[in-house]
């Protein structure tokens, strides 16, 4: 399970955030620079009418870079003492030094006049020189979480990283992924540990929060779990229940292709099994994972890759489903029922 929040371009879509069912909300202005801080009026209405829920605001003077001069940090003080007095319960913020360092002084200075706000470090993160030398000065500094997409383009690509960082943070900072995540992604991202996630143009239609689609993730998010599919043969599937438990072969060996989720089936069988006529997979549903199990990002998918760590008891076992190629030796998804 993984609290969603919501980054919202204005007050409208900040609303719709919320009547989706949104854990928290992220207010900001001038996404097409990378987000502003919203007025001060927007944050007032929307804290009013928030129903309860958390709003947190950014607090950003301009677009660019993080390296920001002093006035241009008295600035950020003093929206953050305007957004706490309007009834704010967080907000967002992140500023560098030239070398690519947290900025200990300045972020210091903001973090005191925030409390008891709860403080985000957002994927300015991701421009540090040294991602565990950033963590480690932002545990020290008292910030709650940290957004980063784990120094990639997108948090798919990023999710090694991002696992890493939520070991390392041992629960005394929220590492909450973000960066171009889709609505298909949340429940590796949910199963890969990370507690928090941030999205943006997933909850959006023609450019604005749409609640129907924010009441979607966040159900993702939500469900605790998500069904992964296996590829295996029969000869596997029949040893399995022979020995009471289906125990992830290597990839050198015959019945092994890769764990995947939906998506990933049809591709994993022609990427490992290709033209093989004779063969017949069994896809294995896994209603509820049972054992541990690692994502990894993949150079053949845009989503990353559940591996089993361990065997598998047969109770956890959805369904077996019979991928047969066709007559030029290539699978297809879905698979019929046997």
């Amino acid at each position: 399970m993984a609290l969603v929040e919501i980054c919202a371009e204005g007050i409208a879509s900040a609303f719709s955030a919320i009547a989706g069912g949104a854990d928290r909300v992220e207010l900001c202005e001038n996404l097409a620079a990378g987000g502003v801080t919203p007025s001060i009026g927007a944050i007032t209405r929307l804290c009013r009418a928030g129903g309860g829920k958390a709003v947190h605001v950014l607090i950003r003077p301009r677009g660019g870079d993080f390296l920001y001069q002093s006035f241009e940090v008295e600035a950020m003080r003093i929206d953050l003492e305007a957004a706490r007095a309007a009834g704010t319960s967080g907000v967002v913020l992140g500023l560098l030094t030239p070398e690519g360092r947290v900025d200990l002084s300045g972020s210091r200075w903001l973090i005191e006049a925030a409390r008891p706000m709860s403080v985000t470090f957002h994927k300015a993160f991701d421009a540090t020189r040294d991602p565990f030398e950033a963590l480690d000065d932002l545990i020290a500094l008292g910030v709650d979480r940290v957004l980063t997409s784990g120094r990639a383009a997108t948090a798919r690509e990023g999710l090694p990283l991002l696992v890493e960082l939520v070991r390392r943070s041992a629960g005394r900072i929220a590492v909450m992924a973000g960066g171009s995540i889709r609505e298909s992604e949340v429940p590796a991202l949910v199963e890969a540990g990370l507690a928090e996630i941030h999205l943006g143009s997933a909850a959006a239609l023609e450019g604005a929060t749409d609640a129907g689609l924010v009441r979607r993730i966040v159900a993702l998010a939500r469900s605790g779990s998500t069904e992964i599919y296996h590829l295996t043969t029969r000869n596997e599937w029949d040893r399995a229940r022979a020995e009471g438990a289906y125990r992830a072969a290597s990839l050198d060996a015959e019945g092994f292709i890769h764990a995947s989720t939906a998506s990933q089936v049809e591709g994993s069988a022609n990427r490992f099994f290709p033209g093989r006529l004779g063969i017949v997979l069994l896809v294995i549903a896994v209603a509820r994972v049972r054992v541990p199990i690692r994502w990894e990002a993949s150079s053949h998918s845009e989503h990353p890759f559940p591996h089993l760590d361990g065997p598998l008891n047969l109770d956890a076992v959805r369904s077996c489903n019979d991928l047969k190629p066709d007559q030029a030796g290539y699978f297809r998804w879905p698979a019929r029922s046997t």
